[in-house]
């Protein structure tokens, strides 16, 4: 006799596992963002802010291939020329403060999207600082 003849089907339990997400049912059968259909479904402001703020910060950020625009900037930075950056960047984006970091000159940035502003973006660009072979600073 084999060892599969041996096992019962009384044996055998099933575990369900419970969760705790609420699951959200509708009776809308619109697959789009639920504008057309009149549901109940509303779009976050904050989702639509944050697909602007990937847009523009691609498109502010795709114009850098373009070397004259990279040495302004970078320029800029160096000179602390917060007007410079500013021309370079968005209208929705502002300098918020230059600062130095070990060798860097650096500029921080904060970016503002959405119709009342529900998605802030802030980062930082650094530039090595020009140096000569005597280690001192130089600026081109």
């Amino acid at each position: 006799m084999s060892a599969y003849s041996k096992l019962k089907a009384s044996n055998v339990k099933a575990i369900r596992k419970t969760t705790s997400r609420a699951r959200i049912s509708s009776n809308c059968k619109c697959k789009e963002d639920h504008k057309s259909c009149g549901c109940g479904r509303r779009v976050d402001p904050a989702v639509e802010a944050m697909q602007d703020a990937g847009k523009e910060l691609s498109d502010i950020f795709k114009q850098l291939k373009d070397e004259h625009k990279a040495e302004k900037l970078v320029r800029a930075i160096r000179c602390r020329d917060a007007k410079a950056v500013q021309s370079l960047l968005d209208c929705k984006c502002h300098v918020v403060c230059f600062f130095c970091s070990r060798d860097k000159d650096c500029v921080r940035i904060c970016c503002a999207f959405g119709r009342n502003h529900d998605v802030t973006v802030t980062f930082d660009i650094c530039v090595k600082r020009a140096q000569d072979e005597c280690r001192r600073n130089f600026l081109f």
